[in-house]
């Protein structure tokens, strides 16, 4: 029997021994603490232009909020009778003749709440002009023009990461405003964000009085739009938005 080397090996058990037994009570992780209370204004997200990681469909990580994004007028314009066909897709309506005029565009972003987390279930609805800049409404003087193949309104409901999408045209300007798309926010029947997205480059947004007037950061509602392709291989217009509430929803 050799001391040394037995003393050894039991020195080396003992504090292989205590390692494991110290990465095991080290190896979980805490569950974030989300405090009920509107998110403090000093907090910080990357600028509202930034563009946010891409839906998954499953749940994702908080982010730190440092802007919301701003209320807008509904407008004249809100459907009184919404199309039967109401999905995502605006561009491909139930029992339409063909495509409607106008350059595609699908965009989509996820949807947070003030604390930074995404929201999941949540309805979106969105509605527009066609290409003609006319919309599904009464009142609309521009009715004997408007696009039959269009579905002017559609509805999204968000994933589990908050992510959304739409698929729809660009849509056609009317005077004196600039084009943009009205967004409306809903979750459990409560109405949480009425708003409207503009487009970058746009060089009307100059001069309207609505945009112009947001007190808060206008970047928040700028659609950014890039050439790209749908799956086959078809030219589109692709665009992003991230949407970041002032309401708080998050449980704790």
């Amino acid at each position: 029997m050799n001391p040394t080397t037995d003393g050894t090996k039991i020195l080396l058990f003992i504090t292989l021994a205590t390692l494991t037994l110290a990465a095991c009570a080290g190896g979980g992780t805490e569950e974030p603490v989300v405090v009920e209370t509107d998110a403090p204004a000093t907090s910080r997200t990357p600028a509202p232009d930034t563009l946010l990681p891409e839906a998954t469909g499953t749940e994702s990580a908080p982010i730190e909020v440092a802007y919301f994004t701003p209320a807008q007028t509904e407008g004249p314009y809100y459907p009184v009778n919404k199309p039967s066909d109401r999905d995502n897709d605006l561009a491909d309506l139930e029992g339409s003749s063909g495509p409607p005029a106008g350059d595609i565009l699908e965009f989509g972003g996820t949807l947070f709440d003030a604390a930074g987390m995404p929201v999941a279930g949540a309805l979106i609805e969105i509605w527009q002009t066609d290409n003609n800049g006319v919309y599904l409404h009464p009142r609309d003087p521009g009715a004997s023009r408007r696009d039959a193949n269009f579905q002017f309104y559609g509805e999204s409901v968000t994933a589990g990461d908050g992510g959304y999408h739409f698929r729809t045209i660009v849509p056609g300007r009317y005077e004196p405003r600039p084009r943009h798309i009205h967004v409306k926010i809903k979750l459990n029947g409560q109405e949480l964000l009425t708003t409207q997205f503009y487009f970058d480059n746009d060089p009307a947004l100059a001069s309207d009085s609505l945009f112009a007037g947001t007190t808060d950061d206008q970047r928040a509602l700028i659609v950014h739009v890039a050439e790209g392709a749908d799956t086959n291989g078809n030219p589109i217009l692709l665009g992003k938005r991230d949407v970041v509430l002032r309401t708080h929803l998050s449980n704790p």
